[in-house]
């Protein structure tokens, strides 16, 4: 009986040892894989498709007379997509000055419009971009044209190819040219992040559109 307890009480203590060193070798490559990124690459998942718009706005008061545009609809430069007529009869097409695609209207045709109001939002989404935000304690590792992988949380396991176009000269926080003063002692020190604009080489035949989530990662090429 005691042979047996004790046999049983080395092949517990050599199980445990073989379960710690596959913990340890297992949070050594671990480690290694988490600073070699770290030495290559700037990575962040703060980060979103984005794209130009341009806003249709009404020219003068009156009523739209004609209204063409849904949302998603495909347009052309100097498409006449609307008519506004005045208290006097004066009419006035308004046209689009892009290609691209409707992404949100909210006129309808009869409505009473001033001048400014916002008719509809446009945009070549053939020119989406991503903007990323990098830790400023990484963005000296950023540069232009460094080469970047763009993973689409909509898609998992494609990877987007794109290419630093911008680096930011502001941080995200920085909301006014003249800085809140700090004395009253109630500072708390923030790693502030700095957006960077990364072109999308191709969509991968998949459909990406503006606001997709998404994290980069910028490939290293200077110390």
């Amino acid at each position: 009986m005691d042979e047996g307890l004790r046999l049983m009480r080395v092949r517990q203590m050599f199980l445990l040892n073989v379960l710690g060193f596959i913990v340890i070798f297992g949070l050594l490559i671990a480690g290694y894989i988490y600073f070699s990124n770290r030495s290559k690459y700037v990575s962040t998942n703060d980060a979103s498709v984005s794209v130009q718009s341009t806003s249709i706005v009404a020219l003068a008061s009156g009523k739209l007379t004609s209204w063409t545009l849904h949302d998603g609809d495909t347009v052309s430069k100097g498409q006449v997509i609307g008519v506004e007529t005045t208290p006097t009869g004066q009419t006035m097409n308004l046209t689009s000055p892009i290609n691209g695609e409707v992404l949100k209207q909210d006129a309808v045709t009869g409505e009473v419009v001033a001048p400014g109001d916002l008719l509809a939002e446009l945009a070549n989404l053939s020119k989406e971009y991503i903007v990323a935000y990098v830790p400023e304690t990484d963005i000296r590792h950023v540069s232009v044209g460094q080469t970047v992988d763009i993973y689409l949380d909509a898609y998992p396991g494609t990877t987007f190819s794109g290419v630093v176009q911008n680096v930011g000269a502001l941080a995200a926080s920085y909301s006014s040219l003249i800085p809140s003063s700090q004395s009253a002692g109630n500072f708390t020190k923030e790693v502030q992040r700095i957006p960077v604009r990364i072109s999308i080489s191709g969509n991968e035949g998949k459909l990406v559109v503006p606001g997709m989530n998404a994290s980069v990662r910028i490939h290293r090429n200077n110390p």
